[in-house]
């Protein structure tokens, strides 16, 4: 049922357009090893009971992972909201002895809303629309080295062409990096947010050219989903 409906679009013709609107409170889930479960709160702000089916995937927008790929299982997976009203979607781990201890692993919380037929319009031609959220849920280990509040300051910027920047991210946290800018004009050099993966090195590319000599800032998105924004040289030969 659930790879049937999957970002599915009924198109008939262009007479009107339907929206569902359950949402997920944050923009992030962390799941703390040790935890019996985390609760992810769901939220229904039409005036028609909505139906929804949530998932937990690891990386490919596209395909449903087989269960055994997954070391979490959801409670319940398919719920309906009453209009008005809130739904709590249990994460309950299952296998994660099979994820890494020494970094977090990164995963994502998928959301489908299906929205209601409206009476009013059931005999009039219209486009349909399943509305999908996909948030991260990031899995983090306990007894981690250093906070993700002194992560996001570790990372180390390197100018390689007047286009391309290398950033190393030497902590085992995932960061969200934002943006970009120059200290002195607050240019933004990054065309979309990059995902940071712990212990690795990524190179990008920018949408103007910088200088290796400038004083740059840069902004991060922290663990309650509000930006955080830092200074840093870039690193020299």
């Amino acid at each position: 049922m659930i790879r049937k409906t999957i970002l599915s679009i009924f198109l008939s013709t262009l007479s009107g357009i339907s929206f569902a609107a359950v949402t997920i409170d944050g923009t992030r889930i962390i799941f703390h090893s040790g935890a019996k479960s985390t609760n992810v709160q769901l939220r229904n702000s039409i005036n028609q009971p909505a139906l929804v089916q949530t998932w937990i995937d690891n990386g490919n927008a596209l395909e449903i992972p087989k269960g055994e790929e997954i070391p979490f299982i959801l409670n319940p997976s398919l719920t309906r909201i009453e209009a008005q009203k809130g739904q709590i979607i249990r994460i309950i781990p299952t296998n994660i002895s099979t994820l890494a201890t020494d970094r977090e692993s990164l995963f994502w919380f998928n959301l489908l809303d299906i929205p209601p037929e409206n009476e009013a319009l059931k005999d009039v031609d219209k486009i349909k629309f399943n509305v999908r959220t996909r948030i991260k849920l990031f899995y983090r280990p306990k007894d981690l080295k250093i906070s993700p509040a002194q992560a996001y300051k570790e990372l180390k910027f390197k100018a390689i062409h007047h286009n391309i920047i290398e950033v190393q991210n030497p902590t085992p946290y995932f960061i969200t990096l934002l943006n970009l800018n120059d200290a002195q004009r607050q240019e933004g050099y990054l065309a979309q947010a990059v995902i940071l993966e712990p212990f690795n090195t990524k190179k990008l590319d920018l949408n103007q050219s910088i200088k290796s000599n400038q004083k740059i800032s840069y902004s991060v998105m922290n663990d309650i989903g509000t930006t955080q924004t830092l200074s840093t040289d870039f690193i020299k030969d």
